[in-house]
């Protein structure tokens, strides 16, 4: 239950860096970060890939008490979405079956992978929120005609980048999907702190009790 969807811009307007996390939904997947200063300066760009990875990353940011933290949810890498596993089992809604356990891991759409380094980061009083790329992306009219995470959307995501938000210090060449999505992530720090951007943003849900942003088109 989300008891206000307003956000304390007052609070979030103070902070000095913004965050980004693309997370990856397993360690065979890379993780992005991104590190943005209120001019859309790109302070750095990594990739992590373990979780103990993350938890060092955010033990040796000294910034981060002064910093909004946005994490992408990862998608759960065994939900049932593959072509094999949907034709290997009969067609049934899943609503609709009882024999189903509907709290099974397979039929869930977000990883809770990381969940317990945010909460405890949150218990630390700092400011972490999550995001839906794909949604974040559909706002900002990012979602074009190419198919997802293919290089053509990523050179159509970095170009979007420089020229549409005027981000500064982007190499020429292709950068990780990770870390351009963790740009987003970022950038959507920017939006929850400032009234300048033409955007609006809002509490969408609550994810193991942190707030998932996502824009008030």
């Amino acid at each position: 239950m989300i008891k206000d969807n307003i956000l304390d811009t007052k609070k979030l307007g103070s902070k000095f860096y913004f965050v980004g996390i693309s997370l990856g939904s397993c360690s065979a997947n890379e993780t992005g970060v991104a590190i943005i200063d209120k001019n859309l300066n790109i302070i750095t760009l990594d990739k992590l890939f373990s979780m103990e990875d993350v938890r060092f990353f955010f033990k040796r940011f000294v910034g981060k008490h002064n910093a909004i933290i946005n994490v992408a949810l990862p998608e759960n890498p065994v939900m049932l979405n593959a072509k094999w596993k949907l034709l290997s089992r009969e067609y049934q809604l899943i609503q609709s079956n009882d024999l189903i356990n509907h709290n099974s891991e397979w039929i869930q759409r977000y990883s809770h992978r990381g969940c317990d380094v945010l909460s405890s980061l949150k218990e630390e009083g700092i400011d972490v929120f999550r995001y839906d790329i794909h949604e974040l992306k559909s706002s900002l009219g990012l979602s074009g005609v190419y198919k997802d995470r293919s290089p053509v959307d990523c050179k159509a995501l970095q170009s979007a980048l420089k020229f549409k938000f005027g981000f500064r210090g982007l190499p020429a060449n292709m950068l990780p999907v990770s870390q351009l999505e963790a740009i987003l992530g970022a950038y959507l720090g920017i939006i929850m702190a400032q009234n300048t951007t033409g955007y609006d943003c809002k509490i969408r849900a609550m994810y193991k009790d942190i707030e998932v942003i996502g824009l008030d088109l």
